[in-house]
C-alpha cells in the first residue's frame, strides 16, 4: 500500500524515504564510580540515548586497567572515585585518545580550574541533570565544551590570565632544576616530599617554588600544571 500524504493523496511512487539507518557512528563510552548503583544508573541512561554506546564500566580503583581493554570515544568520571588530578591523567594516560568528562563536581571555580589542568574536556556539577550529561559527553566526542555558564566563566576567566602571564613573563624561562621541581609540583607532591625525592633542604624547595610561580605569573601551586603546558 502507497503511503499518504498530510492532504489524503497518495505519495509519488518513486518518493524516497528518509534513510534512518545512516547515522554516525555512535560514542563509545567507559563509565567510571565507585558505587555499583551509581555506576550501573549512570551506563544504563547513556546506553538508552541513541548515538551511545557503552563498552563498560568500573570503580576507579581499577578503571585503568579496565579501560586499556576497551577504545571508548569518552570517559565519565565520578570525580569522587579517582585521587584528585593525578587520578584524572592516569585515566587519560590509559586511554589516550578518549576525552574525560567529569561528573558530581562543584559548582566551584578552583574545582573546574583543577580539573582543566588535569585534561578534564566536560564538566557536569553536582546540580546539573542527567541531559546536561548526555550533551556533555556528546559535545566532549565533537570536540566541543559542554558546560553551565560557571564553569565557562571561570575557564574565560583563567584564559584570560594565562594570556596575560605570557606577555609578561614569557621571557623568563625555567632552569633545569626549577623545571624538574615544577613537574613534581604538577604531580601533587608537597615541599617535604619534594625535597625528600630530590635529597635536598626543604627551605631550598620553598626558595625555587617562589621563583617558579613567580616565573609563570602564578599565585597558587595548584596552577603550575597548566602554566607548564602554556609556557612549554
Amino acid at each position: 500500500m502507497r503511503p499518504m500524504t498530510t492532504t489524503g493523496q497518495a505519495a509519488p511512487s518513486n518518493a524516497v524515504a528518509p534513510d534512518v539507518g545512516a547515522s554516525q557512528a555512535p560514542v563509545r563510552v567507559f563509565v567510571v564510580a565507585d558505587v555499583r548503583v551509581y555506576r550501573e544508573l549512570l551506563a544504563d541512561a547513556l546506553a538508552s540515548e541513541d548515538g551511545f554506546e557503552v563498552d563498560g564500566s568500573a570503580p576507579g580503583d581499577i578503571a585503568g586497567m579496565a579501560i586499556g581493554m576497551t577504545e571508548p570515544g569518552v570517559v565519565v568520571v565520578d570525580t569522587g572515585s579517582v585521587p584528585g588530578p593525578g587520578g584524572v591523567r592516569a585515566l587519560a594516560a590509559a586511554a589516550p585518545t578518549a576525552k574525560i568528562v567529569a561528573v558530581g563536581i562543584p559548582d566551584d571555580e578552583r574545582a573546574i580550574l583543577t580539573l582543566a589542568e588535569a585534561g578534564v574536556a566536560g564538566y557536569v556539577t553536582v546540580e546539573q541533570p542527567l541531559g546536561e550529561l548526555v550533551a556533555a559527553v556528546e559535545a566532549a566526542a565533537n570536540d566541543e565544551l559542554q558546560c553551565s555558564p560557571r564553569v565557562a566563566a571561570a575557564l574565560a576567566k583563567r584564559v584570560a590570565t594565562l594570556a596575560d602571564g605570557r606577555q609578561g613573563n614569557g621571557d623568563q624561562r625555567l632552569t633545569r632544576r626549577e623545571r624538574e621541581i615544577a613537574a613534581l609540583i604538577a604531580d601533587g607532591l608537597l615541599n617535604k616530599q619534594i625535597a625528600r625525592r630530590l635529597s635536598i633542604e626543604q627551605a631550598t624547595v620553598k626558595n625555587h617554588v617562589h621563583n617558579i610561580l613567580a616565573k609563570l605569573g602564578a599565585s597558587r601551586r595548584d596552577e603550575v600544571a597548566v602554566l607548564l603546558r602554556t609556557h612549554g
